[in-house]
Order: structure tokens, then sequence, then C-alpha cells
């Protein structure tokens, strides 16, 4: 077990030893998340908590003091347990290590291999030393590490006012194709229409869940009021889904999906000149704007050393979603804890044979999928002579 031994002393809430929630804590978890010093997310609400559930994971309802903590217990076959946290809502790498440091004996007192954090905490050098001088090391998040955030506050005029030019007129272009965004209900039937144009979009792209937990999830989120499914309507068919969330003063586009030019390329977009993208995008912002939400997060880009290299595999994304924000956010990204240092060693070594596979022209043909070369990865690269070491250092 790491513990800190340099100055980080003094926490922004108040700090206590973790320990499991008590039935009171988690009938008004929602609450407790949102008076964390970040404010808050939903994916660790209660609401989201259960989505986990129905995709087949245990979750954790833990207070470190008076801060709340979720955390998603992933299961790795033979290796046992770890914790995936979403979070925690801490805003400074100090407080995160304090964090950490509590919650590293109770992992250890439960069986967990090791603990991954994954806070909203921007990236940068001294992060990155702190980060690494208490124990912790950079792994693959569950997550996204860059995104793009609009500022929704102010009127619609205020909001629209702060697109680039190009959005503004995309979105009255969709009016005058006929375009129509609606809020729909997240019944079987839509979920599925949802699904389909989703697999056609992914198409071995990116992965998505299976017909059954998508459902799942989008009607319990939907039925909670911490989502809502829309899709986009030209004369009749629906070109266009997308689902948000929103949880506190925050919204959160999760999944888009759009009719494809052809069949066998996944990554063109069929919506052509219709504005559609734009129209789905800008209904979503009425709709957390409704709610309350004075931010969106646009959930995925280049960072910002790759905005412009156009063979990142999120170019195209990345350049959308800047017509409407230039505010790009590289996050400080997933860290881990190890709590049992063999098994952590293990689970990396899977993490990277895994990625290296992936990476991997033949393999890649074998399983007609596309090879992975995102830059803003390069950072993830299997060294197995330091896997070794790390062994026989234990």
């Amino acid at each position: 077990m790491c513990k800190s031994d340099t100055d980080v002393k003094n926490a922004t809430f108040a700090l206590g030893e973790a320990r499991q929630a008590t039935a009171g804590e988690i009938e008004r978890w929602d609450d407790l998340i949102r008076a964390n010093p970040d404010g808050g997310s939903v994916f660790r609400s209660r609401a989201f908590a259960h989505t986990q559930q129905l995709a087949g994971h245990h979750v954790e309802y833990l207070m470190v003091g008076d801060l709340a903590v979720l955390a998603v217990v992933a299961t790795v076959p033979t290796l046992g347990d770890y914790w995936q946290i979403p979070g925690p809502g801490v805003t400074s790498v100090e407080d995160l290590v304090l964090v950490v440091d509590s919650l590293t004996p109770l992992a250890a007192e439960l069986g967990v291999m090791t603990i991954r954090v994954d806070p909203y905490i921007p990236a940068s050098e001294q992060a990155e030393a702190t980060l690494i001088a208490h124990g912790l090391s950079r792994t693959m998040t569950w997550t996204i590490e860059h995104t793009i955030l609009v500022d929704l506050s102010g009127t619609d005029e205020d909001v629209l006012a702060r697109f680039s030019t190009r959005a503004r007129r995309w979105i009255k272009r969709a009016t005058r194709e006929d375009v129509v965004v609606e809020r729909v209900e997240a019944t079987d039937a839509n979920c599925r229409i949802n699904f389909d144009l989703l697999r056609s979009t992914a198409n071995g792209r990116f992965g998505i869940p299976d017909l059954h937990t998508a459902t799942t999830t989008y009607q319990h989120l939907q039925k909670s009021g911490a989502g809502q499914l829309f899709f986009a309507r030209r004369r009749g068919e629906v070109v266009a889904t997308a689902f948000a969330l929103r949880f506190g003063h925050r919204a959160l586009y999760l999944t888009g999906a759009s009719v494809r030019s052809a069949s066998d390329d996944s990554s063109s977009s069929g919506l052509g000149t219709t504005g559609a993208g734009h129209a789905v995008q800008w209904e979503i912002m009425r709709w957390a704007r409704e709610n309350g939400c004075t931010e969106y997060d646009l959930y995925g880009s280049p960072s910002r050393a790759h905005l412009d290299t156009p063979e990142h595999p999120l170019h195209g994304v990345g350049q959308f979603k800047l017509s409407f924000s230039k505010n790009v956010v590289d996050y400080v990204g997933c860290y881990q804890r190890p709590v049992s240092r063999l098994r952590t060693v293990l689970l990396d070594t899977a993490d990277h044979v895994l990625m290296t596979m992936a990476r991997s022209p033949g393999i890649a043909a074998l399983r007609r999928r596309p090879v992975i070369a995102n830059p803003d990865l390069d950072w993830f690269r299997w060294a197995p002579a330091n896997s070794v070491r790390a062994l026989l250092r234990h």
C-alpha cells in the first residue's frame, strides 16, 4: 500500500476514513454527489449505478468523510475485482491523492486488486508528476479524456451567438430541409431504431452494447429523468438519433447515430447538406437549458494537440463539435493505485496485450475491424520488459 509522503495535507472537503455508505446515504445519494466539490456527474448518480448493475457489474457506494464516491466493481476472470471510479468529485490532484489514500485500506479489506480513478481535473505536467510521486500510474479510461464544453448560460440568443456562423447556418438550413427533431419516448421500438442506426454508424469502428443492454439502459435513464432520446426526421424518415444525459448543472451527449451514405462505409455520414446533425445538437441544448443546465459536454474530441490531425479517428467529429464551442478540455486521465501489486501488473499486461492486438493490421483484418490508430493513445504502449521487471520486483 502506498501512502502520501509529501506535503499533501489540506482537503477542500471534510476528509475522513473511507467506509461503505449507509442505507440512508444511498437513499439521498444524488444530493451527496451534487454537494461534491466538482458539482457531481451523471456517471456517479444512482441512475447510472443502476445501469451498471443491469450490465452485470456490482457497485459500491462509498464515503470518504463527506465526499460521496461511486465505484463500479469490474471483475476480471482469475484476477479478481478492481474499482473503476468515475471521479471522485474533487477538483485538484492534491485532494485526489488524499481520497485514494483513504480508499486504499478499504479496498484491501474488500479484496480489490487496484483502484482506478477518472476525475474532472485538467491535464498538466504538474498534475501528472504529483500523481506519479504518490504511487499512481496512468492507465486506460472507461470514458473520455478530451472533450469540448459548451456554455449554455444566458438566453437562447446568447447561446446561439457563441456558436460559429457555420453552425447557425446549418441549424437554419435544417428547417428549410424539412428536418424536425423530436424528444421521443425510449420505447422498445424507438430503442430498436436507435440501435440499428448506431450499429451501422459504429460497424466495428467503436464498441456498442447489445440491443437488450442498450434498451434497458436508455429506458431506465429516461424514466429516472436523467436521460432523453432524440430523433431527427426528414420527410418522415428517421435520419439521426441521439441520447443525452443531465445531472446538476451539466448535460452530456452520450451517443449519436445517423444514416450512412453507403452501406459499406460506416465512416461516411449520409446526412449530406440537411443540417440534421446541428439541429439535433441544438435541440439537446434546448432540453438541457429547460432542465437548468448551464454546461453541455459534447463528450469526445481529439486533444488540443491533435485538433488539426486529419488522421485522428475523431477528426471529423471534432471539427463538427468545434462549430459549437472552441472550449477544448484535456483531462488528466485515468490513474490507478495498486492494492495487490502482482494482480495489478497482470491486469496491466492484459490491457496492453489487448491494445497491441487492436493496433495490429493482421489481427484487425482477421477480425474485420479497423486498426486503432489514435495519436492521443500513443502513450499507452506496451514494453514487455517493464512488465517482467515489475513481476520480479513483486
